[in-house]
């Protein structure tokens, strides 16, 4: 629930964006992120709150607050918010901090939720509403069986995330199977020493490419992104 739902904070009708920037689309394990929110509107001054949950609406790793941004707790989950409001400066107020992810995950998805308040600079709860927003970024996910031993045979896979077109090389002519992380089968064909793969038709998330060559098989994980 937002103030303005809770009508802490409500009465008026500006307009504009908050949006997050220094997150990428797909997240390594046990690394650290800076991240700035931005409230891009016709308010006086702002204010925000941010919360990183799990699917399960459990929180999943670490906040850490700099940049005029300070901390709190409530409910089992963790927020950043403002140390104090912002006035904005050319139609913007900016916060900073840093959230580190964490060493594992079940679900490959982790959800950011956002809001920032416009307010009009008059200390009070009145004639004030808020801008919301959301992001999804996913993280590989350990694959039971994964083979990623480089002494099977020579076998890269770039770029790696990628988006449309992905690069496999190979010493020999060989053959691709691959799954999502449910197991299921999205593509299987017989590839070339140096086989440009089109994966645009494929949904933004995390595949296995297991690849058959020289009697052997090994297998990589996938990050595509869209």
């Amino acid at each position: 629930m937002t103030c303005q739902a809770s009508n802490c904070h409500a009465g008026s009708s500006y307009t504009g964006t908050v949006a997050i920037t220094g997150i990428p689309d797909t997240v390594e394990a046990n690394k650290s992120y800076s991240i700035t929110l931005t409230n891009a509107s016709n308010a006086v001054r702002a204010g925000f709150e941010l919360t990183v949950l799990d699917k399960s609406n459990s929180k999943i790793g670490t906040l850490t607050a700099s940049g005029g941004s300070s901390l709190a707790n409530g409910n089992g989950w963790q927020y950043v918010r403002q140390s104090s409001p912002k006035n904005l400066s050319n139609g913007s107020a900016s916060w900073s901090f840093t959230w580190k992810s964490p060493a594992s995950i079940v679900d490959d998805s982790i959800y950011f939720y956002f809001v920032s308040l416009c307010a009009n600079g008059n200390n009070q709860k009145t004639l004030d509403n808020v801008l919301k927003n959301s992001k999804t970024v996913v993280m590989p996910t350990l694959v039971s069986g994964l083979e990623t031993s480089p002494g099977l045979f020579p076998f890269s896979m770039s770029p790696n995330p990628a988006s449309g077109f992905v690069h496999l090389t190979l010493p020999t002519n060989g053959k691709l199977k691959l799954t999502n992380l449910s197991g299921q089968l999205v593509l299987e064909k017989a590839i070339g020493p140096s086989e440009w793969l089109d994966i645009s038709g494929l949904v933004r998330g995390i595949y296995v490419a297991r690849v058959e060559c020289q009697g052997a098989s090994q297998s990589k994980l996938l990050l595509l992104e869209k």
